[in-house]
């Protein structure tokens, strides 16, 4: 929902400090004197900072908010680039892929490491598994 408003409302000790930032006390811990920076965007998000070493999660928690208030509310059809696809796989699935992948890459080398040769079977699921990683990285960084 991205309101600035509704975060600095639950903050002490909030000043300005430049064009869209803001400093103020972190509520995530005991603080005397402003530790927490607080910008705006040029997209509508908000980015939180407590140099005391606070997670971004604690602080949110502390006053009430989630971590989805300080992003934009953006409509679905618009979250992709225009010309761009969604993406195949969600973040869960594609390091389940790559980790499945990697197991098979893992025994193949340990196989390999222990003077045992592999098999036509053996080497074609290896191809297939790092031409699988190689996909599902091309998928990542599209």
């Amino acid at each position: 929902m991205a309101d600035i408003n509704a975060l600095l409302s639950g903050l002490e000790k909030v000043r300005p400090n430049g064009q869209g930032k803001w400093m103020a006390c972190c509520p995530a811990h005991e603080d005397r004197s402003p530790s927490l920076g607080i910008k705006i965007t040029d997209d509508d998000r908000i980015l939180i900072h407590c140099f005391a070493g606070c997670e971004v999660g604690a602080i949110v928690s502390a006053i009430g908010l989630t971590l989805a208030d300080l992003m934009p509310d953006i409509p679905k059809d618009q979250l992709y680039k225009k010309g761009s696809r969604p993406p195949k796989f969600n973040k869960f699935e594609l390091f389940d892929k790559i980790l499945n992948e990697s197991r098979i890459l893992s025994i193949a080398m340990r196989q390999i490491l222990e003077g045992k040769s592999l098999d036509n079977d053996d080497l074609r699921r290896v191809i297939q598994a790092e031409n699988t990683i190689n996909d599902l990285a091309m998928e990542i960084l599209r």
